[in-house]
């Protein structure tokens, strides 16, 4: 019996834990003059993940219609029937998308299908040069059994594409793909050169920029010529005048992907998206005299030209005495010359495409120094940071009065796991890209010491290292009137020089907790 109950448990532990299925994944896209006109069709099976009984879909209401064709649930081999009406409704989408279509299917149990088909027209503007798409065989994160994607329409024969392990078939107006085990993402693109790209996606900007410019413009430069006469400072003056004076505005899905408003309505609205703010950017560079063109940015490379990615925008300069660079004008508190990177960046410039490697570790910095008076208690500490560390640091103290500061950095200690009280300090400005972040603060860090020898715990800032780029934090306690200090209990033993009267301990391992230390005072 008892051996009965332990296979009767087995077996609803193991039905419990069967993940969802779907068993067939179908986008169907075709071209009627100016309308593009997808549908998309789902069939699978219900789990005990629950992962299908949701489904939705994202879409723009200006450029996009929606609209469910079938919606069908129940056991297999059964009798299946309709959702109820109340179960769609259209609501706010997340993600970039304005309104979302969300289907819910309810009582659907475990091991009951669904069938599923909705239909979506767009008029955005995005297809003048024929289809294109970038799709991948998941479904909420489902491998389906077997994808289907086909194209159809007058300009079928010219479209290019790239994926693997799909079974191709292509006729006068139909281009179909069916997906095998291996599948990756398909890439369906009109575009035959990175040349024919380019001038799709920055056609409005070019046009803008080759245009006569709004008097506010000609003042903001005015402004950004007060940082000097050299270009590259006057650029770094205009980035800050951008980030200090515009909102960022984020990218809608489902407009026209390179649809910009003049530059009047965005220098009166304050507000722009990516795009824009680069458009602001370079048409003011060009106002102080410098050759200025946006670089379309993408961190996905996907072996063909195709719109999909392209979300930053760079802006590449160069002066009247030959120098170039580039600046990325929407990055929000981040150093005029930093271009943040976990990986490799892709960019599209004079037609060519060309990658540029991720940030290195020299790139992102930070240090900090500590001068302690063991005897006495207090601290002096300086703090210089580059690049992510650098972004870091604006964002976090930027807009803080003096004494939100003061009380900002002493609860970082304390979440560090030391406490320090900072008493006075002063901080380059956040709001300045032009230069890079620097603090020096002075407080107290631990009652006067009376005796020869004694143990106290080093205070330091705990930075959160992240795990898509290299970084290097180095940290320097400068002890003074000590002769010598040991810390046996360190898990990652920091390099100890010892002076007259003075002991320097330098940690460049990240020490991500603080430790103890037996000073041994100079007589």
């Amino acid at each position: 019996m008892m051996k009965f109950i332990l296979i009767c448990l087995l077996a609803a532990s193991l039905v419990h834990s069967v993940p969802s299925t779907v068993s067939f994944y179908s986008v169907s896209i075709s071209l009627h003059r100016d309308t593009l006109h997808r549908t998309i069709e789902i069939r699978g099976i219900q789990g005990s993940d629950l992962i299908l009984s949701r489904l939705s879909r994202g879409f723009n209401p200006q450029t996009q219609s929606i609209s469910l064709d079938r919606a069908v649930f129940g056991f297999p081999g059964g009798d299946c029937g309709p959702i109820p009406d109340w179960a769609v409704d259209t609501l706010t989408g997340s993600g970039g998308w304005q309104l979302a279509l969300v289907t819910a299917f309810p009582a659907l149990r475990a091991g009951m299908t669904i069938d599923y088909s909705i239909s979506v027209r767009d008029w955005s503007g995005n297809w003048e040069r024929g289809i294109w798409a970038v799709l991948s065989p998941s479904v909420k994160g489902i491998r389906p059994d077997t994808s289907r994607f086909s194209f159809s329409g007058d300009m079928v024969e010219d479209l290019t594409w790239h994926g693997t392990g799909y079974d191709m078939a292509r006729t006068d107006e139909r281009l179909e793909f069916t997906s095998t085990d291996s599948s990756g993402v398909l890439v369906i693109s009109p575009f035959s050169t990175f040349v024919e790209l380019e001038n799709f996606m920055m056609r409005e900007t070019s046009l803008i920029l080759d245009s006569p410019y709004p008097l506010d413009l000609r003042e903001a430069a005015l402004q950004a010529t007060s940082a000097g006469a050299f270009q590259y400072a006057q650029a770094t003056r205009a980035r800050s005048l951008l980030c200090n004076s515009f909102n960022h505005a984020s990218m809608v899905y489902g407009r026209d992907i390179n649809s910009v408003h003049s530059l009047q309505e965005i220098l009166d609205s304050r507000r722009g998206t990516a795009l824009e703010i680069a458009l602001v950017f370079a048409a003011l560079c060009r106002e102080l005299g410098m050759e200025a063109d946006i670089i379309p940015a993408s961190s996905i490379d996907y072996c063909i030209p195709v719109p999909e990615g392209w979300n930053r925008f760079l802006v590449r300069l160069s002066s009247e005495d030959g120098d170039s660079w580039l600046m990325e004008p929407s990055a929000y508190l981040t150093s005029a010359s930093y271009i943040y990177r976990p990986d490799t960046l892709y960019i599209i410039e004079n037609g060519d495409i060309r990658a540029i490697p991720p940030n290195t570790q020299e790139e992102n910095r930070v240090q900090e120094d500590w001068r302690i008076d063991p005897h006495n208690g207090t601290f002096d500490l300086e703090l210089a940071c580059s690049g992510w560390y650098d972004m870091m640091l604006r964002r976090r103290l930027a807009g803080l009065s003096t004494d939100e500061l003061i009380l900002s950095l002493a609860e970082w200690s304390w979440l560090s796991g030391r406490t320090v009280i900072p008493d006075s300090l002063g901080l380059s400005d956040p709001f300045d890209l032009g230069t890079e972040m620097k603090l020096n603060v002075h407080g107290k860090l631990w009652m006067p010491v009376e005796y020869s020898a004694f143990v106290e715990y080093l205070p330091f800032f705990n930075w959160m290292k992240p795990e898509d780029i290299p970084v290097e934090v180095t940290r320097r306690w400068i002890l003074s009137g000590i002769e010598n200090v040991s810390c046996t209990s360190c898990t990652v033993y920091p390099y100890i020089e010892i002076l007259d009267d003075t002991v320097i301990l330098t940690d460049t391992f990240g020490i991500a907790c603080p430790f103890p230390v037996l000073f041994e005072a100079a007589e």
